[in-house]
């Protein structure tokens, strides 16, 4: 599964916006907003952040990748701010986020669909909200719901978003549109065949 994604890796481009760049047109690329966050044992912790980690028995490494759907593309490896945001440049259409505790040629670690997300055409920025990651310990090491936990998705009103998003960045040139991360029990898995359809049909109707 590795050599997989490795053989695919990438063909999605992706490019970021820094803080305290202007945001100028990337194209007919879209401004996609966003946060990815996790929790074990109900703290937070921050995987993209250089320093000590305070949970010896549990595995705190995260790396995330786009795949964009029906063409099997995926993209580098994504490096989000060290709060876990993540502002970056996307042509339209529906992607999975894919996720490992491993680094890509690091070991043979599995790899998961844990989000979808759609990036509206003729849509000039939009904001996914908070994907929050929740995991805990049981015994003997094992944390609940899986190496990335169980996924939740907390969404600002629109226009808080917006206020949130200009503060950091600089003004918009044009609406701030709405299109949240897609997660829960019913996503494809990654080498699921029928990934694109199931994927489109989940965020047709809104997940």
């Amino acid at each position: 599964m590795t050599l997989a994604l490795a053989a695919m890796a990438g063909c999605v481009g992706v490019s970021y916006q820094r803080p305290g760049q202007p945001i100028t047109p990337h194209g007919r690329d879209t401004f996609v907003f966003g946060r990815l966050r996790f929790f074990h044992d109900g703290r937070e912790f921050f995987p993209w952040e250089v320093k000590v980690v305070v949970f010896p028995a549990a595995n705190t490494e995260r790396h995330v990748w786009l795949q964009r759907l029906g063409q099997r593309a995926i993209s580098a490896e994504l490096h989000p701010q060290q709060d876990g945001s993540l502002a970056i440049w996307l042509a339209s259409g529906d992607y999975a986020l894919v996720g490992s505790t491993e680094a890509m040629g690091a070991g043979t670690g599995a790899f998961y669909v844990v989000a979808l997300f759609r990036v509206p055409a003729a849509s000039a920025a939009m904001y996914a909200g908070d994907l929050i990651f929740t995991t805990e310990s049981h015994e003997g090491g094992h944390w609940s719901y899986g190496e990335f936990g169980n996924a939740s998705v907390d969404v600002l009103p629109i226009d808080s978003a917006q206020t949130v998003l200009e503060r950091r960045f600089g003004p918009l040139s044009g609406p701030l549109a709405l299109s949240p991360w897609c997660t829960g029990d019913d996503l494809p898995v990654f080498n699921d065949p029928e990934l694109a359809t199931r994927a489109k049909e989940l965020l047709d109707r809104g997940c």
